[in-house]
């Protein structure tokens, strides 16, 4: 969404696109910017934080030198709602970023280190480990109960949850040693760790 305001503070909205989420994508979105906006003005990006499928944008526009600002989508929502718009799809979400973009002064959006990638991806994977563990063992549970005692559908529960927990083991070890060997996470685990109840694993 490219735009432009006046003194008045009076939003516009000169022009509008979709493109896609691939690098190819990136680089036709930036080259339809310098067409819509006036180079001795600044431009600014504004992006819904939509799990790992805004980064890849954000990254690229980074690495150009670009302005750009990411923010969750209960803010946009509650931006939306203040200015009476009701209706919701992907043009009038565009807009209403773009207008924010405009009128607010917004925190430019700076990458994380690899290892804090990492670790969240870790801890994302230790979770999702954790729910097939748990639906798993219910089952088991409900199989134990069943009027037939399927030996092999136990069996195959019982190898999978087995399964299971060494992975589940293996990632809590991966996440315990890179706290370790980086010194501001380890800091950061250590102050938040004395708090009675906060483990490596806490949710």
């Amino acid at each position: 969404m490219c735009f432009s305001y006046n003194t008045l503070q009076q939003v516009k909205v000169k022009a509008s696109g979709t493109f896609a989420n691939t690098q190819s994508g990136f680089e036709l979105f930036l080259n339809w910017v310098a067409k819509h906006c006036k180079e001795e003005l600044p431009v600014f990006f504004l992006m819904e934080s939509t799990g790992v499928y805004n980064e890849q944008l954000a990254w690229f526009l980074y690495n150009k030198g670009q302005k750009c600002t990411v923010i969750l989508p209960n803010k946009a929502k509650r931006y939306l709602q203040s200015t009476g718009i009701k209706s919701k799809n992907d043009k009038i979400d565009a807009q209403g970023l773009a207008r924010m973009c405009a009128e607010q002064s917004l925190p430019l959006w700076q990458p994380l280190s690899k290892n804090i990638y990492t670790l969240r991806s870790l801890t994302r994977l230790h979770e999702s480990l954790t729910k097939q563990r748990t639906i798993l063992n219910n089952q088991l549970h409900a199989v134990s109960y069943s009027m037939y005692k399927l030996k092999e559908v136990t069996k195959g529960l019982t190898n999978t949850i087995k399964a299971i927990e060494k992975q589940l083991n293996l990632v809590e070890k991966q996440i315990q040693h890179l706290i370790i060997k980086d010194a501001l996470l380890k800091e950061k685990y250590d102050k938040i760790s004395k708090i009675k109840g906060v483990g490596l694993l806490s949710r």
